[in-house]
């Protein structure tokens, strides 16, 4: 594997995420843009828990709902270059898909660490008061890292099985909503789904969020097997990606 290629790849994307201010407004500033609404109408609503507000029991769900958004990227990415041509260009050079998607990768890991320090800092600002120590902090860059991770294996599998940026960009929304609804902002208790949440790799990150934000224990076993479930449905999804990926490249 050749990194100056795969660096090659993480230099265009980040040009192109930059460049293109649909995406930078929708998938950078839509958290720190949500929290700051339910922030500023929620902060002080304690309809859902006599401790926390709505907002505060909220905040975890959004900050994961970031990671989500790279579905939608890589989706509209991957089908957009197939649709102009250029996977057929890549098949022509010494780049491997493996150096393609690695890059695609590195790219949209980029993203959600930045997404997530901005609803950080967002919330922080109107009343959120997260309790960790600066491992905590790193803990939770993890699980959203894990998150994003697979969600760039459901953007691949959703590009490859569209024929245009466009449609890819409405089909990652297939697999955006039910976590988004079920596992990220209101609690799958309130939604009904207790039973189910457990399918969607949204609900790992949230509530390894919300424990890391209020100060639970970093060796709880509990937020420790999170994170390992959430590791183990990431690659199987990724691989799963990159194997669709392989499998239509060429088409």
């Amino acid at each position: 594997m050749n990194l100056q290629r795969t660096f090659s790849i993480v230099k265009l994307e980040m040009q192109r995420i930059l460049t293109e201010p649909l995406t930078s407004v929708f998938t950078m500033l839509l958290v720190p843009v949500l929290i700051l609404i339910f922030g500023l109408t929620m902060g002080n609503n304690y309809g859902w828990h006599e401790t926390y507000s709505i907002f505060e029991i909220m905040v975890p769900g959004m900050l994961a709902y970031g990671s989500l958004l790279s579905i939608f990227d890589v989706a509209a990415s991957v089908a957009g270059g197939r649709e102009l041509g250029l996977q057929r260009r890549i098949n022509t050079t010494p780049l491997t898909s493996a150096e393609y998607i690695l890059g695609q990768l590195i790219s949209y890991t980029i993203k959600p660490f930045i997404q997530l320090v901005l609803g950080l800092v967002t919330a922080i600002a109107v009343g959120y008061r997260p309790q960790n120590s600066a491992v905590g902090y790193l803990l939770a860059i993890v699980f959203v890292v894990l998150l994003t991770f697979c969600s760039v294996g459901l953007g691949l599998i959703t590009a490859n099985f569209s024929k245009s940026a466009g449609a890819a960009g409405g089909f990652a929304f297939i697999f955006i909503v039910p976590q988004q609804i079920f596992a990220t902002f209101i609690p799958a208790e309130f939604m009904g789904a207790g039973t189910f949440k457990w399918i969607f790799p949204s609900i790992y990150t949230t509530e390894g969020l919300g424990w890391i934000f209020a100060g639970w224990s970093l060796t709880d076993p509990q937020l420790w097997m999170r994170l390992g479930i959430l590791f183990a449905i990431s690659i199987v999804i990724y691989v799963i990606g990159i194997f669709v990926y392989e499998k239509n490249k060429n088409k």
